[in-house]
């Protein structure tokens, strides 16, 4: 069953808001056995779907204690063999994706956000998993309000566009996302319960 959050008559922005902070609230109120199972089920789906989908490039993220951990999935695509990258704040309020090795030095950023500190860029993802707080059934994800990923996937790349792949808790799904113009949307989502394509 999916959360009913954000079902107010009012401008994107601020049923946006409303989505955010139900569902924040929500991710918060799980108990630490129900994210540890949910983090290591998601991290086998994920890790079978990079398989399947030969993808070798990947770029995950360093997660926040609310949302759902990426560590198993980072040690699980490590043992593939996987290259990974993570984020990391450049000026302009941009992100950039950077090598993200087993022994890479990590610093946290100005949201408290741990990132690699500066290591090579990639010269071709397959896949990037983006964070998020909520998602619905059109493949709509709702970040954390700042708008990095937008822009970032927004920009040309020189190589073929990855898969982008949601990772969240099952709970995180609401009927629908106010979306706009300017919301990348996902190729897929990956939770405990599985894998969901969209398109």
């Amino acid at each position: 069953m999916t959360a009913q959050a954000g079902d107010t008559a009012s401008s994107p922005a601020r049923r946006k808001t409303a989505v955010r902070q139900a569902l924040r609230t929500l991710r918060r109120s799980l108990t630490p056995s129900a994210r540890r199972r949910a983090a290591h089920r998601a991290a086998l789906h994920l890790a079978r779907a990079a398989r399947r989908w030969n993808a070798r490039h990947i770029a995950a993220y360093l997660s926040l204690a609310e949302e759902i951990d990426t560590a198993p999935l980072i040690a699980l695509l490590r043992r593939q063999g996987c290259t990974l990258y993570a984020p990391r704040l450049a000026r302009a309020g941009r992100l950039r994706f950077t090598r993200l090795n087993a022994r890479a030095a990590l610093r946290c950023n100005r949201y408290g956000i741990a990132e690699p500190v500066a290591q090579p860029r990639p010269a071709r993802l397959d896949l990037i998993l983006l964070p998020l707080v909520a998602f619905d059934a059109g493949g709509r994800r709702l970040g954390m309000g700042g708008g990095y990923y937008d822009r970032l996937l927004a920009r040309p790349r020189p190589w073929r566009r990855p898969t982008r792949v949601g990772l969240a808790f099952a709970a995180q799904e609401v009927t629908s996302v106010p979306a706009e113009a300017r919301d990348v949307r996902l190729d897929a989502v990956v939770t405990e319960r599985g894998l969901r394509r969209f398109r």
